[in-house]
C-alpha cells in the first residue's frame, strides 16, 4: 500500500488542476477521478480504489463522477474535495454507507417524485420513499417498468409521434439535467462521507 504523503497529494492537486476528468477512465491526459488518484499514487492510469482510500467512497465516485455533468465533475469545489478523499481508510465504510443511502432515500429519489406522477407511477415511487426497502424498490421498478412496456406499445402505433416524443422528451431532460444535479448535489454526498468526523 502507497502512503498518501504530502507530496503524492500535492501531485494530485497539481494534476486536478491542470487536467480535465472525464466520464469512465480516460487517458494519462484526462484521467477520471480515480484514476487520477492512482497516476499520484502509483503512476498508473486505473480505476482500482486504492488501499488507503474508502471502498464506499471510491465505489460512490465512480458511479457519481460519471452520471455529473462535466462541469460539475470539472468545477473547483469537486477537485478541492477529491484529494480530501484520499486516504480516508476503510474503518468507517457503515457509517459512510449510511451517509450514501441516506441522501439516495432522503434527496435523491424524491427529486424524481414529479416524473413518476406524470408516468403513472408515482404512488409506487412515493411509497418507496416513505418505507425505504428493498420490496418497496421492487414494486416500484415493476409499476415504472410497466408503464414504460405500455408506453411503448403506444409509441409503436404511430412511429412518427414517437420520434416526436423522444426528441421532446430529450430537450426536456436535458433543460431538467442541470437543476436535478444542483438539486441532488452530489458532491456534497461525498464530502458528508469524506468528513465523518464533522458530522459527530
Amino acid at each position: 500500500m502507497t502512503d498518501y504523503t504530502p507530496e503524492i497529494r500535492q501531485k494530485l492537486e497539481h494534476y486536478l488542476a491542470t487536467h480535465d476528468l472525464p466520464q469512465g477512465v480516460g487517458t494519462e491526459e484526462s484521467a477520471c477521478s480515480i484514476a487520477a488518484v492512482n497516476l499520484a499514487l502509483s503512476g498508473r492510469l486505473t480505476d482500482k480504489i486504492p488501499d488507503c482510500m474508502s471502498d464506499v467512497i471510491g465505489q460512490a465516485t465512480i458511479v457519481l463522477q460519471d452520471a455529473m455533468p462535466a462541469e460539475m465533475r470539472n468545477s473547483a469545489r469537486y477537485k478541492s474535495w477529491l484529494p480530501t478523499a484520499v486516504g480516508t481508510g476503510r474503518e468507517q465504510e457503515q457509517e459512510r454507507l449510511a451517509v450514501l443511502m441516506g441522501w439516495m432515500w432522503d434527496t435523491v429519489l424524491p427529486q424524481l417524485q414529479q416524473l413518476a406522477d406524470k408516468q403513472g407511477f408515482g404512488e409506487e415511487w412515493q411509497k418507496m420513499c416513505d418505507e425505504k426497502t428493498a420490496r418497496a424498490a421492487a414494486r416500484a421498478a415493476d409499476a415504472a417498468a410497466a408503464y414504460a412496456h405500455a408506453a411503448a406499445a403506444r409509441a409503436a402505433a404511430d412511429a412518427a409521434a414517437r420520434a416526436a416524443a423522444r426528441a421532446a422528451d430529450a430537450a426536456a431532460r436535458a433543460a431538467a439535467c442541470a437543476g436535478f444535479w444542483t438539486a441532488v448535489d452530489p458532491i456534497s454526498v461525498l464530502e458528508r462521507m469524506t468528513n465523518l468526523e464533522d458530522k459527530q
